[in-house]
Formats: structure tokens, C-alpha cells, sequence
């Protein structure tokens, strides 16, 4: 009779005895392979219902639903007609909106707060499943960095928001799962998809161009695949991006989108960024998770790093668990780095996400087991009334963005277009200013004085718009301006003029620069202004000449033509070419420094940037 072989022993965690290998899923109990289960879709129902409860959208969220309807109109994915400017951060998300408009007919708005929730608690449920998977070899799995999601509720508010925070949530997930399932010898037809998944981060947002990165880095460390086929993951990858950013430097005329430009995105303030953190972490009581999380992921590569099974070699599975945490550092350091936001907690939330990856779920030893206790415990102590709500006016850098929009709407639930128009505090003068303006014999600019009145004075006789109205609030007023008049943002979010001003001090996160009125007046108003107009606008005569002035000239005058002449072949090359140029391009904010900086530089001097 033959012997039978000996189970392999499996490593164990600090703390877990050492024992045989671990059955198949299929072949453990049915109460641990039903526990599994309900560690995937109890949090994940839990934060549907969480989310659901906190519907809304944002000012913010508005932002994307112009260009939607500019697209549906035929006008293009632009801002106001006539000037190709890209308003929309997330560029996925923005298409994905015109798509679905599209095909339902329904309001853009509450498309988007349904579309968010449903793709947030999918990027959820994908995420504890990948964690699960990650940890299939390790028996009996425990709830951890899960708790923290149950737990913290900007979670919750961004589920939805009408922003593109949950698409990105779902493209974690998705992620997470794709990476989890990377296997050495995996077939291309898995291979390449899954690539193709990574490469979309850019288009999510921007700045999880870094999560792209270390996730292909991952994949390629686990697959080890050879130069042709590591050309190709990167094709697949890198093909709708580098298209769209082609399509982007053509016609935009820039790099990047107009609102990384606005907020400077490559800028610094450590400082502030720490001050963010810590606004983040603080109300919610998350810096005595920190340590717990940490040191349960140290324990998770402690034992991966001593695996030796054949089918999970220790630098594939290291190299997947890295990945997540790495993506999560180095997004947290570039939010750091630029200062932060002024809508709280919502650019830590995709770090803190990524971090939370690879803890969702722990394999149960007995150290696991007092660390997953201990944030059950710290669970209910945090949904509790023991902790102070948070209050918007707490914190100098930030402020409760939902918080603020229900109580001006007077709508828990604000997820309408109809809903903001009607009821946004600063819009009923608006609206009767637009429909005066509407009427009025001849173009007409609406302008706000120093006390945030609106006023009316005339434009010059051969504006291409009958209406130009200056906005405050970005999406809230381009939402209740028709299509065809051009809303002049004021914080450069959708402005190219706006947008290129030089940073020359820090305030609120992301609106550190105003376009003042004698811009406004300058690119705008008739020739001559009534006086009484300027006044009332803080804008003196020779200041509104002098910006006239400075955008007729150089760089500034070549910035405003990329925008706004007919998008020929010509036109399209010329801005590609010169597209890494205009996107660093800045001029200061005072007219005078401007139209010397611009009109009075030396024969073959550069035009103006200033840093």
C-alpha cells in the first residue's frame, strides 16, 4: 500500500499555531464559507444604505453637467460656446454622464448622484472581494480597514456628490481585483484587459496617474513577461490615454485639465497639506487606527514574505500587496504636497482607500483577532454621539461642503438641477438679472460689486454673446444660464484667462486666484464704461485699459486665440505644438505689471511667464 503524502505545512502569523494546508474553499465548512460571504456583502449593503441616505450633489458636481449638455447639444465637451475650455477634472466621468443623458433623456444631476452611488458600492464590493481573495490560503478571515469605511462619513457623502469620487471608487476596486487575480503565466487574453483597466487612472482623475503606475508596475513583477509582451501590456494600457491627451493638447490647447492649472496642481505647501491630514483624520477620531492598520500590514508581508508554496511565489504575492500600499504613500504625499483642498476630507479619501486595501479583511490569529476587537470597538465608540459631529466652521482650511449646500438649499437630499436653480440663496437676483438681460437691446455683462450685488452694464456692440455673466458659483450658475450665454468664472475653474493668472499668494485651497472685475471689464465691457459701472465693479479706468491692453498682446493674446478661432488642421497643430508651453504659461494678476511683462518686452523675448 502506498503512503499517503504529508499535508504541507502552511507559515503562520505571529501568534497562529503552524498547521497543515488549507482545504479548498469549496471543501471548508459551510459557516466560514457563509461568514466569507457576509464579510463582502454586509459592509457592502451597510454603505449602499449609508450612502443612499446621504445623496446630494454639489456646486461642484454642477461643474460637470454644462459641458454634458454643451456635448448633447452639439457644441462639444466645453464650457460656454465658442471657447474650448475643459472645465471637467475627471474626463471619464464627464463622458460617461454625456453617454447616459444620452441614452435616459433624465437630469444630468440626479443621473450622476445615481450613477455614483451604484458605481461606488460596486467599487466596494469588488474591493473586499479582491481582499478576500488575497487571502484565500489563510482559513478564517476577520473584519479591519472595512470598519474604518463604516466608520468615517465623507465615505459616505462621496459616494454620490455628483463629482467623480465614485467612479474612482470603482476603479479601485476594479483594480484591486484585476491585481489580486494576476497570476505567473496568466494568458493574454486575461493579461491585457486588466492592463487596459490600470491605464484608465488618468482619465478618473489625474492624480491617480500614480495608482496606473504601481499597479503595471505590480502586474509586470508578477508576470515577468518578456519585451514584446511588456510592449504590448504598455499599449494596452497607454492607448486611450495617450490618445485623449493628443485630443486634449489639440484642442484645449493644454496639457492638463483647466482646473489642475487654476489650483496649481504642481505647486507646494506642506504645510497646509499637513494641516488637510489632519482635519481629515482628527474629527473622526482615525489616528489611533493608524498604528493597528500599520501594524497588521507589516504582519501581512511578514507572511507573504515566508510563503514558499509553488503556486504563490513570495515576490508575486509581495508585489501585489505592496502595490496598494505604495499608490496609497505616494498619492497621500502629492495631496500633501499641493496643499490640500478646501472640500474636506475628500482628496485623502482615494489614499486612504488604497491603504485600506490589502487590511479590509485579516486572516484570524489570536493577535488578529484582538486588533479586529479593538476596532470594533473603536467602531462603535465613533458612530456614537461620544464624538463630536463635525462642524464646518471647525477647521481654518476646509469645510463640510455637504454640511453647507443642505442648509442653503434647505434639502436634505438636494439631487436635482431644479432643486439648486430654485433654491441656491445668491440665484434669485441672477436669474432676474439674465432675464432682464435676455431682453435688453444689446449685450449685456452682469458683474458683482465688492458687497456681492449683481449690476448690469452694457459690452462692446461685437460680442459674440448676448449675455456674459460673471460666476461665483460655478455650477450652480452655469446650470441656470441658458447654453448660449458665457458664464466668466471667477476662479479661473473654466476661465483660460482666469485659470493662467500667476500664483502669487496662498488662501483657500483651490482659490487662490480671482479674476478682479478690471479683467472682466476688459475683455468684455464697451469700450468706454459707464463710470458709475466701474465704481461699483472696484475697477478704475486706467487699470480696465491696461488688462485691455495686456490681452491683445504676446502670449496671452496667442492663449485666448487657441481657445477661441475656428478649430481648423492648422489650428490643431499649432496647438499641440504648443501645447507644453501654454500650459506653464502664467501672467500677473495687476493689469500694469501684465501689459509690461506682455506688450513692452524686449525684440524676440519670451512673452511674460512668470512662475
Amino acid at each position: 500500500m502506498r503512503t499517503p503524502a504529508t499535508p504541507e505545512a502552511v507559515p503562520s502569523l505571529p501568534g497562529q499555531r503552524a498547521s497543515t494546508a488549507r482545504p479548498p474553499a469549496a471543501e471548508r465548512p459551510r459557516w466560514v464559507r457563509g461568514w466569507h460571504a457576509a464579510l463582502v456583502a454586509v459592509p457592502t449593503a451597510a454603505l449602499f444604505v449609508l450612502g443612499y441616505r446621504r445623496r446630494w450633489i454639489c456646486d461642484d458636481g454642477l461643474i460637470y453637467l454644462r459641458p454634458v449638455r454643451q456635448i448633447l447639444a452639439g457644441n462639444g465637451p466645453v464650457f460656454n460656446v465658442g471657447e474650448r475650455a475643459e472645465s471637467s477634472t475627471g474626463t471619464l466621468w464627464q463622458w460617461l454622464l454625456a453617454l447616459v443623458t444620452w441614452v435616459t433623456g433624465e437630469d444630468p444631476a440626479f443621473l450622476a448622484v445615481g450613477l455614483g452611488l451604484m458605481l461606488s458600492t460596486a467599487g466596494f464590493a469588488f474591493a473586499l472581494l479582491a481582499t478576500c481573495r488575497l487571502h484565500r490560503g489563510a482559513g478564517l478571515l476577520l473584519p479591519a480597514g472595512v470598519l474604518v469605511l463604516l466608520a468615517v462619513p465623507p465615505f459616505w457623502s462621496y459616494m454620490t456628490s455628483g463629482l467623480e469620487s465614485g467612479l474612482g471608487a470603482f476603479w479601485t476596486g476594479l483594480s484591486w481585483w484585476l491585481l489580486t487575480r494576476t497570476r505567473r503565466g496568466q494568458e493574454a487574453r486575461q493579461t491585457y484587459p486588466a492592463a487596459f483597466v490600470f491605464g484608465l487612472g488618468p482619465l478618473v482623475r489625474p492624480d491617480l496617474a500614480v495608482v496606473t503606475a504601481c499597479f503595471l508596475a505590480a502586474q509586470w513583477w508578477v508576470l515577468r513577461p518578456s519585451r514584446r509582451r511588456t510592449a504590448a501590456m504598455l499599449a494596452s494600457a497607454g492607448a486611450v490615454p495617450l490618445a485623449y491627451e493628443v485630443f486634449r493638447a489639440g484642442y484645449y490647447g493644454i496639457l492638463v485639465p483647466l482646473p489642475a492649472i487654476a489650483k496649481e496642481a504642481s505647486a507646494s505647501d506642506w504645510s497646509r497639506g499637513a494641516g488637510y491630514v489632519q482635519e481629515t483624520l482628527g474629527p473622526y477620531w482615525l489616528w489611533p487606527v493608524v498604528p493597528v492598520l500599520g501594524a497588521l500590514a507589516v504582519l501581512l508581508v511578514r507572511r507573504v514574505r515566508r510563503e514558499r508554496r509553488e503556486r504563490a511565489p513570495r515576490r508575486a504575492s509581495l508585489a501585489v500587496l505592496l502595490a496598494p500600499l505604495a499608490a496609497g504613500l505616494l498619492l497621500t504625499g502629492y495631496v500633501v504636497r499641493v496643499g490640500g483642498d478646501y472640500m474636506h476630507a475628500r482628496m485623502v479619501l482615494p489614499a486612504l482607500l488604497l491603504l485600506l486595501l490589502p487590511v479590509l479583511v485579516v486572516p484570524a490569529t489570536r493577535f488578529t483577532g484582538v486588533a479586529s476587537a479593538l476596532l470594533v470597538v473603536w467602531l462603535c465608540a465613533a458612530v456614537s454621539p461620544l464624538r463630536t459631529p463635525f462642524d464646518v466652521r471647525s477647521t481654518p482650511g476646509s469645510f463640510n461642503v455637504r454640511s453647507s449646500d443642505v442648509e442653503g438649499l434647505g434639502d436634505h437630499n438636494p439631487v436635482r438641477t431644479a432643486t439648486w436653480v430654485a433654491n441656491w440663496p445668491a440665484l434669485p437676483e441672477g436669474r432676474a438679472m439674465l432675464a432682464r438681460a435676455e431682453r435688453a437691446p444689446g449685450p449685456t455683462l452682469l458683474y458683482f460689486d465688492a458687497e456681492r450685488r449683481l449690476h448690469a452694464t452694457p459690452m462692446r456692440a461685437d460680442s459674440p454673446y448676448q449675455v456674459v455673466i460673471v460666476g461665483r458659483h460655478l455650477g450652480v450658475t452655469g446650470a441656470a444660464a441658458p447654453l448660449d450665454a458665457y458664464v466668466n468664472d471667477a476662479w479661473g475653474l473654466a476661465s483660460p484667462v482666469g485659470a493662467h493668472l500667476a500664483l502669487e499668494r496662498w488662501s483657500w485651497p483651490g482659490h487662490e486666484k480671482f479674476l478682479r472685475n478690471y479683467w472682466v471689464f476688459a475683455e468684455w465691457a464697451a469700450e468706454h464704461p459707464p463710470q458709475r459701472d466701474l465704481v461699483r465693479a472696484g475697477a478704475p479706468r486706467e487699470a480696465v485699459e491696461a488688462a485691455r491692453a495686456a490681452l491683445g498682446c504676446g502670449q496671452l493674446a496667442e492663449l485666448r486665440e487657441s481657445v477661441r478661432a475656428p478649430l481648423t488642421a492648422e489650428r490643431f497643430w499649432r496647438n499641440l505644438t504648443g501645447a507644453v508651453e501654454r500650459t506653464r504659461f502664467r501672467f500677473a494678476r495687476w493689469p500694469a505689471a501684465a501689459q509690461q511683462a506682455l506688450c513692452d518686452r524686449p525684440a524676440g523675448g519670451r512673452s511674460g511667464l512668470t512662475r
